[in-house]
């Protein structure tokens, strides 16, 4: 399968109609739309210290980012403020371990998650966070040995989310934020 550049990646996204921009839909572009690695490099940017939320492109529509990922690190357990999300694998491979919320108390902040499935993507594979059970974890491991980039598309852009943590029993809205903003890094962001 041809690899396109991002540029064009972009132009084939917004060119899915606001109705049809859904589950399934998306999911379907991205498996027949490879992005080429190459055309990623401006908006790669790696810490050793946490993974990065690079923008790439966001409309009123979607968001498109690109996710750094250093070999062992993961993200919180979290979701995503009642949007959608698709990751494709342009870089590496990720793991993505599911959850469903037994229980949540919005007054207390009190939660109780089970662990569901996981799913590897990888190049050639993406994935869509299914909006019944949107609740995850993205994992680069140690056993995967490589640097990974995932391109997430949100749609609509949220800039909160809420964050989990199954060892406290608790939840809380955390606020999201960019390593960089279309291949320049945020003022004040160190790497």
């Amino acid at each position: 399968m041809r690899s396109i550049p991002v540029d064009e990646f972009v132009e084939g996204l917004c060119a899915i109609p606001e109705g049809e921009f859904s589950v399934g839909t998306v999911y379907d572009y991205l498996k027949l739309h490879p992005v080429h690695e190459e055309t990623l490099e401006p908006y790669l940017f790696f810490s050793r210290n946490h993974y990065t939320r690079n923008l790439i492109f966001k409309n009123d529509l979607f968001e498109l980012l690109a996710i750094c990922w250093e070999v062992g690190q993961a993200s919180l357990i979290h979701n995503h403020a009642d949007q959608n999300c698709w990751m494709t694998m342009p870089i590496g491979k990720l793991r993505v371990q599911n959850f469903r919320v037994v229980e949540q108390n919005e007054l207390t902040g009190h939660c109780r998650l089970e662990p569901t499935d996981a799913v590897d993507i990888y190049n050639l594979l993406p994935a869509e966070v299914d909006p019944e059970e949107p609740v995850h974890q993205v994992l680069n491991l140690r056993e995967f040995e490589e640097r990974a980039v995932s391109l997430h598309i949100y749609s609509r852009p949220f800039d909160r989310c809420l964050v989990y943590s199954p060892a406290k029993a608790e939840y809380s809205e955390v606020q999201t934020s960019y390593t960089s903003e279309y291949g320049k890094l945020r003022e004040g962001e160190r790497l």
